[in-house]
């Protein structure tokens, strides 16, 4: 077995979950590294950041990284156990997720182009989003009868964006708002094909456009879910601003900083590396010679409560 030298070793025993610079560092890379690449980028930035002794062209060790490989959420249920879909109730689920992101996209022309049709379809719109996470529930149950828990689903991604599509029902006509929730479920169905593709029709399997779909989000999931980080953030902006345009109410506020809350205190790492990545770019605009001081030190006032805020815990 390998000696492994101590910039190696300080390279394995590095806390990549909480350093706020490898998110920083990670956001910045275009095109994403795939997940099969992303361990020469952390050789990198370890060499550059924090131990320059470091060979990057050395193999060692990898299963032995504290951090796993950053995946998409979706694709292990819980924990690092994936689920392994079988039956009617996923083949139904997947055909009823797939009808409500084509239904999606039509209602979407229609806001876009302020079409008067939208305002019928929008309670439509919210409360299939709602049948789509609880479909999804209902399906983990079925699947992982003996593994299931209500718990764990609500701390998971799922049970998540279940609670964010409660928001759903208040604000009905900016895509913004539906955007997260709609990526959320693209990815999910995405990964769910993955698994039950045998199980459905030939003529479905061999579709050319199907196909031609799945091909392209095999080639862009991971930009998929940097492009929902982004909006997630930038959500919370728009709510403030249509807030004071009387274009939303209190609670829409509330319930989408207690989301906002859930994916802060989660282990998105495309989450809380834009985050980051936003901070430091306002950061940085604020800075600037032109820009009276006084803005910084408030941003960094207001960013420093609220960074309380979404990492308290109630004991």
């Amino acid at each position: 077995m390998k000696t492994l030298t101590e910039a190696e070793q300080k390279f394995l025993d590095h806390d990549w979950v909480n350093d706020k610079k490898w998110k920083l560092y990670l956001s910045n890379l275009y095109p994403s590294p795939s997940i099969h690449n992303i361990e020469k980028y952390k050789k990198k930035y370890f060499q550059k950041n924090v131990d320059k002794n470091l060979d990057v062209n050395a193999s060692f060790g990898n299963e032995a990284v504290k951090e796993e490989t950053p995946q998409p959420p979706n694709s292990q249920a819980y924990g690092n156990k994936g689920y392994t879909y079988s039956g009617q109730v996923p083949l139904m689920t997947f055909f009823f997720s797939t009808f409500v992101l084509c239904v999606s996209l039509f209602y979407f022309v229609l806001l876009s182009l302020n079409i008067s049709l939208y305002k019928k379809m929008a309670t439509f719109m919210s409360l299939s989003y709602f049948c789509a996470f609880l479909s999804l529930l209902y399906t983990d149950y079925k699947t992982q009868k003996h593994n299931f828990s209500l718990v764990q689903f609500f701390s998971s991604e799922k049970g998540q964006y279940l609670s964010y599509s409660m928001i759903l029902f208040f604000i009905k006509d900016a895509v913004l708002i539906f955007l997260p929730i709609f990526f959320t479920l693209l990815i999910t169905t995405y990964l769910m094909y993955k698994q039950i593709k045998p199980l459905l029709p030939p003529a479905i399997q061999r579709n050319y456009y199907l196909n031609k779909v799945v091909s392209y989000l095999d080639q862009t999931i991971l930009n998929v879910y940097l492009m929902r980080a982004n909006i997630e953030i930038y959500n919370l902006v728009f709510i403030v601003i249509c807030l004071f345009m009387k274009r939303v109410s209190l609670l829409n506020l509330i319930i989408y900083l207690h989301f906002f809350k859930l994916k802060y205190s989660s282990s998105d790492s495309y989450f809380h590396a834009c985050y980051a990545k936003n901070g430091e770019m306002i950061r940085q605009c604020l800075s600037h010679p032109m820009v009276p001081k006084a803005f910084l030190n408030v941003f960094n006032k207001v960013s420093h409560y609220f960074n309380a805020y979404l990492s308290y815990r109630r004991r």
